[in-house]
Order: C-alpha cells, then sequence, then structure tokens
C-alpha cells in the first residue's frame, strides 16, 4: 500500500511540473513577443518620423523656391506612415517685429502676422514646417531640423517671412502642391511711397528705411516650438534672447547703433549717445559749433566727459578773460584745450595747449556767426605736461601725474607707444585713443561753466555738432534690416 501511495505522488509530481514549465514557458514567451512587438512598434514610428523629416526637409527647399520667387509652383511627395497625418494649417503661431524707442518712449510694431504650418503626426511625435524652417517635436523636447528663414550677418538681419496659407489634411500617398500666392511684399525698407504717410512711423517723421537708428528691434516669435526658435536666435546672434513659457514666445533683441553724423548740443550735464561703436580708434570726426546766448564768452569753460567703471575722461576749452569781443577789436589772443584722462590705477594724464590761436587755430572764435569751433579730430599738437590750464572741469581730477603714460593699441594711430612729461601728439590721437576705451555704448556728457553759475550763456538749441565713427558688426547690434513678406499656398493630394 504504501509503495503505490509513493508510486501516485510521484506521478502527480510529475504533472505539475510540467504545467508549471508549460505556463512559464508560456508566459515568458508573451513577454518576449510583447516586449518585442513594442520595440517594433516604437522602432517603426522612429523610421516614419525620420522619413518624415527627409520629406520636410525637401518641401522646405520647394518652399523656398516658391517663397523666395524663383518659381511660381512646385510640388514634392511626402513620405508617411498608415497612422501618420499631414495637416496644413494658416494660423498656427505668429510672428511680430517691433522697433521700441525708435523716438524717445514711442515704439513702431512694424510687422505683426501669423505664420502656419505644414505638419506631420504620428503617435507622440510631431515634424512641423515653419516660418521657413523644419522642427521635430517628441517628449524629449523640441529639436531643430533645418533652421528657418532667418540670416544675420555683420549687424543686417535679413528675413524673408515665409507665411502658408491654406488649410488641408491628407494621409497616405501625399502629394504637396506650394505655389505663390502673390507678389513677395517689402516691409523694411519700405519702396517708393505710395501715399501720404505710407512709409513713416506713426509719428510721421521716421521714415522705414536704413540704416535703423535708436533704440532696439525685437522679433518675437510665438509657437508651439519657441524654445527651438529661442535656441536657433542664440546660435546666430549674442542679442538678449528671452522665453515666455506662459505665452509660448522667443524675443530676440538687437540693440541699434547710436548717433552717427550730425546732432544737436545737449543740455548741461547730458549726453551724446554713442551705441555700437566700433574697437580699436573708430572715432573719424568729432567737432562743435557753440552759439552764445546772452553776453560774451569770457572765463568760459566747456567740456565732453564720460565715465565707465574705474575710467574718466574729459576734454576742456577754456576761454580766457578779455577775449569775449575779438571779433570787435581783433587783439590777438588764445584759446586753451586740456585733455584728462584717468583708469582707475590711481595716477591720471593731463595734456595741454594753451596757445590755440583763437582765430585760426582748430578752436577758435568764428566771427562770422559769432561761435566757438571745437575741431577734436585736429592734427593740433597737444603736450603732456601734467599742468592743466583750467581749474574748471565737470569731473574732480586730483589724482598724481603718470610720469609714463603707455598706449597700447598695436597698429593704430602710431602706437604703441610710452610717453614723457614734454613729449606732443595730437588731438586726434588722444580724441581717438581714450574714447575707445568706453565703447561701444556710453553717453558723452556736456558741461559748462564757471561753476553752475550759468554764467557760459551758451544758446544749445543753436549749437550743433558732427560725430562719426565706425560701427561695430558684433552680433547684438543692428544696423540694417531686410524684411519681406512670402506667402505660399499648399495643397495636399
Amino acid at each position: 500500500m504504501n509503495r503505490t501511495w509513493r508510486t501516485d505522488g510521484r506521478a502527480v509530481s510529475s504533472t505539475v511540473a510540467v504545467v508549471l514549465l508549460l505556463g512559464i514557458t508560456l508566459l515568458g514567451t508573451g513577454i518576449v513577443v510583447g516586449v518585442g512587438s513594442s520595440a517594433l512598434s516604437a522602432t517603426q514610428q522612429s523610421v516614419d518620423v525620420d522619413r518624415a523629416e527627409q520629406s520636410m526637409t525637401q518641401f522646405d527647399a520647394v518652399a523656398a523656391m516658391v517663397g523666395l520667387g524663383q518659381t511660381s509652383r512646385e510640388s514634392v511627395s511626402l513620405q508617411s506612415s498608415s497612422d501618420g497625418q499631414y495637416e496644413v494649417s494658416d494660423d498656427d503661431g505668429w510672428i511680430r517685429l517691433t522697433h521700441y524707442n525708435y523716438s524717445g518712449d514711442s515704439d513702431e510694431v512694424l510687422y505683426n502676422a501669423s505664420l502656419g504650418t505644414v505638419e506631420y503626426r504620428t503617435g507622440k511625435s510631431t515634424v512641423v514646417y515653419q516660418g521657413g524652417g523644419v522642427w521635430r517635436q517628441t517628449e524629449g523636447g523640441t529639436s531643430m531640423v533645418s533652421p528657418p528663414e532667418f540670416h544675420y550677418r555683420d549687424a543686417t538681419l535679413t528675413l524673408p517671412i515665409v507665411r502658408v496659407q491654406n488649410t488641408d489634411s491628407a494621409s497616405g500617398r501625399v502629394r504637396a502642391t506650394v505655389s505663390r500666392s502673390d507678389d513677395v511684399r517689402r516691409l523694411y525698407p519700405k519702396p517708393a511711397d505710395p501715399g501720404p504717410g505710407w512709409d513713416t512711423y506713426d509719428n510721421g517723421v521716421t521714415e522705414y528705411r536704413n540704416p535703423v537708428r535708436n533704440g532696439s528691434v525685437n522679433v518675437t516669435v510665438h509657437s508651439e516650438f519657441y524654445r527651438g526658435w529661442a535656441e536657433y536666435f542664440r546660435t546666430r546672434t549674442t542679442g538678449n534672447v528671452t522665453v515666455n513659457d506662459t505665452a509660448r514666445t522667443a524675443t530676440l533683441e538687437l540693440a541699434t547703433v547710436g548717433m552717427v553724423g550730425s546732432f544737436d548740443l545737449p543740455a548741461k550735464n547730458k549726453g551724446v549717445e554713442i551705441r555700437g561703436m566700433a574697437p580699436e580708434h573708430p572715432i573719424r570726426q568729432f567737432e562743435v559749433s557753440l552759439a552764445k546766448s546772452n553776453g560774451g564768452n569770457n572765463n568760459m569753460d566747456f567740456s565732453f566727459y564720460t565715465t565707465k567703471g574705474s575710467r574718466a575722461y574729459e576734454t576742456v576749452v577754456h576761454v580766457p578773460n578779455g577775449i569775449g569781443n575779438y571779433c570787435k577789436n581783433g587783439k590777438d589772443a588764445d584759446m586753451t584745450m586740456v585733455v584728462y584722462y584717468r583708469n582707475g590705477s590711481g595716477t591720471q594724464h593731463v595734456w595741454t595747449n594753451d596757445s590755440i590761436p583763437a582765430g585760426t587755430g582748430p578752436v577758435k572764435i568764428d566771427c562770422s556767426d559769432d561761435t566757438i569751433a571745437v575741431n577734436y579730430t585736429s592734427s593740433m599738437a597737444m603736450t603732456y605736461d601734467g599742468s592743466g590750464a583750467t581749474d574748471e572741469t565737470s569731473l574732480t581730477w586730483d589724482d598724481p601725474v603718470d610720469p609714463s603714460p603707455s598706449f597700447n593699441h598695436s597698429g593704430v594711430d602710431g602706437e604703441n607707444v610710452t610717453f614723457a612729461p614734454g613729449d606732443q601728439t595730437t588731438s586726434r590721437h588722444l580724441t581717438r585713443h581714450y574714447l575707445s576705451y568706453f565703447g561701444p555704448d556710453f553717453g558723452l556728457n556736456v558741461w559748462h561753466g564757471p561753476g553752475n553759475s550759468g554764467k557760459a550763456r551758451l544758446d544749445v538749441d543753436e549749437s550743433t555738432g558732427e560725430l562719426r565713427y565706425d560701427t561695430t558688426t558684433s552680433s547684438r547690434y543692428i544696423t540694417y534690416l531686410h524684411v519681406t513678406e512670402n506667402n505660399v499656398t499648399v495643397e495636399l493630394d
């Protein structure tokens, strides 16, 4: 009996083991099949997206040909999977160009319109054509497949805005036909004026013309792919790029260069704005004509000054007593110019010329219009002696004088060179050398005295200047703006 019982037990155990083995095998097979199927599906989707990228890149090339006017109509095949879908939308995303502070606090919206998209979507991946570029979006984020139509070089922004027209959708074997909706429209600079006010800003004065002056130009894109736009802005420029996740926008700010050419003399302690000045020795011309108001100019001091960090600069013109009636009596007299500079090292530089002929020198009284003319970029000799010739300055100059100042802009204006007391150089050299330390952006402020009594009697409304300098090509500035609107109609078959 016991032996029979043991035999039956072994039989039952064998049956259970076989069942368990089959179950484990079936479970393992199911897992392998499930995982393999999922991996195969993911791989297939990745292949589909890669094909869509290639198709969209080809579409991008075709849309550029049509949109930029090289041809009027083209078509291209678009790859897709059974569950993928192409869609055309004319209102997805927008672009806005704004010129901020073009005149005081005044702003001008130069352009604001939708961009539109051609989109391929499958699963959780999307490939989109927008604004002349192709973007890919997955759960991992947004990446750029091909760049948009945004070209920046040497402070010049060329922006052909390609806008998609029409709404359409298709799947399976898809063919996209791209045709030009209308002629290319020039937005900036605008062509010849077809009517009153058409090519001016809201103030009725500033024209849609290059070079762009004052304030800054902002390019803002609202898009599902705004982070991709922001990254592209950063790679192309060193302008200020900001992202607003709530509004889903990317904004690029490019500063304009400042005053080049004629300017009105600012009020006392106000400045001439210098923006985007090139490095090295960029000043080419700097002159002023100072008109007097009431009375004479006896014992007058006039200066331009600026500071940045530990650096300071001031150039002073001094009109001595008894010279105010020079134009009436023709009595010989001398004018004075002094140039000061400090770099924060505990010493200062002082250059002087106190024997400038009042009627014929680069600093002179012009009897034809009773003004004082000053040419800061003349070849007039200036002597390094540290004495100065006036106590009337806007800034305080009481540091010890550097006994051996060195100029170290190699290859420019005859530098490198080290000076000693009694050595000479030109007013032009000093103006170009010292002001180069304050670029690319600074205010060159006006002061006149003596003291704060207002006895200088300058008529700033009638006083003028001429300032010309080379501008930088740094990629945070804009000098020239070229914008067009390029509309394309996209149909899917």
